[in-house]
């Protein structure tokens, strides 16, 4: 054991600052630390943002407070819908390939078959806007309507809105989620 000129007790062999290997941390040692512990935390970082942004397919709705304005007129139009007390009811048949025929029948609150209206389906994935599609209904005898889409319909889940127009303009509107099997 050696004193130093400071009056304290050193091991002989040893430098001041040193590790298990006996190398000192000096400056640059502690430099590299930091940036290898930094570098990682932003490589994952990227990592995360690339499958982030690769993923969403943005939003479904562009103007949040625009959808909030119409909110009192799909009021009335519903009350409006609920006074006429029509039966509509839809029926979807995918076939093996993909594609889906849409059946609506439609009566009003006597019973009677409705005719003279315009029939539309839209069939919206949830989650991918890209993947919507518009069918419009034809019309067949005693109130019925159908339609094919133009493109094969993925499995999964699906909201479909079927609404149907008249003189007065927009008549009637169902919206319902549709669970499409393989």
């Amino acid at each position: 054991m050696t004193i130093n000129s400071t009056g304290t007790a050193a091991a002989l062999g040893s430098a001041p600052n040193s590790g298990k290997g006996g190398k000192p941390f000096t400056g640059r040692t502690i430099l590299f630390w930091i940036l290898g512990f930094f570098g990682v935390i932003f490589a994952a970082n990227a990592v995360f943002l690339y499958y982030a942004i690769g993923t969403f397919p943005g939003t479904v709705v562009d103007s949040s407070y625009k959808a909030g304005l119409a909110f009192n007129s799909e009021v009335a139009a519903a009350k409006a819908q609920a006074d006429r007390g029509w039966q509509v009811g839809a029926h979807l048949d995918r076939s093996n390939g993909g594609t889906a025929r849409i059946t609506v029948n439609a009566s009003d609150a006597a019973g009677v078959a409705l005719g003279g209206l315009v029939f539309t389906a839209k069939l919206a994935h949830p989650t991918a806007a890209g993947l919507d599609q518009m069918v419009a209904l034809a019309p067949l005898e005693d109130g019925r309507y159908t339609g094919v889409t133009a493109q094969p319909l993925a499995p999964g889940n699906w909201n479909m809105v079927i609404e149907a127009e008249g003189a007065e303009g927009r008549m009637f509107r169902s919206e319902n989620r549709v669970f499409l099997k393989d």
